[in-house]
């Protein structure tokens, strides 16, 4: 039995039957993608970690600190010179940190790296920060360390 095998026909593909069609994905990551959500636009920008900026409701102060109004405010009883009184946290004012800032954070173990940090850039008794903590819901903490990280990811520009 013979078998004929015949020449392949041939095969064209046209690179630019999709001329003119935009299929470009566009990753805007100065806002969190959520689960379905599509990036918009021409251009994937990756200058900008989405951490890296402040959340939408903060206020800048104008002495270079943050006001960062708590999602589930957080009530505390303190005491001070023998005065017991109810406090309550419904916004946090972040100041940038420096050296000596540093310097405490790094010198406590890993799990307390934060709390400190935020009692530090706070400016809040270190007791006070750690009850705070312990009872902030943990989007609030989220937030607040998105504030931290802008002060260390954003100094002020300087030189030329």
């Amino acid at each position: 039995m013979s078998v004929a095998l015949s020449k392949p026909s041939s095969l064209t593909i046209d690179l630019d039957e999709d001329a003119g069609k935009s299929t470009e994905t566009v990753v805007d990551l100065d806002r969190p993608a959520t689960i379905g959500s599509k990036p918009e636009g021409d251009v994937i920008d990756e200058d900008t970690n989405p951490l890296d900026r402040l959340p939408d409701d903060v206020v800048r102060n104008a002495d270079g600190s943050v006001t960062l109004p708590l999602h589930y405010s957080v009530t505390l009883r303190t005491k001070k010179d023998g005065a017991v009184k109810e406090r309550v946290f419904a916004e946090l004012i972040f100041h940038r940190l420096n050296g000596a800032d540093q310097r405490a954070i790094a010198a406590v173990s890993d799990e307390h790296q934060i709390a400190v940090s935020f009692a530090r850039s706070t400016r809040n008794n270190q007791a006070v920060m750690n009850a705070l903590y312990d009872k902030m819901d943990l989007s609030d903490i989220a937030r607040a360390g998105r504030v931290i990280n802008f002060f260390v990811s954003n100094g002020p520009k300087t030189g030329g």
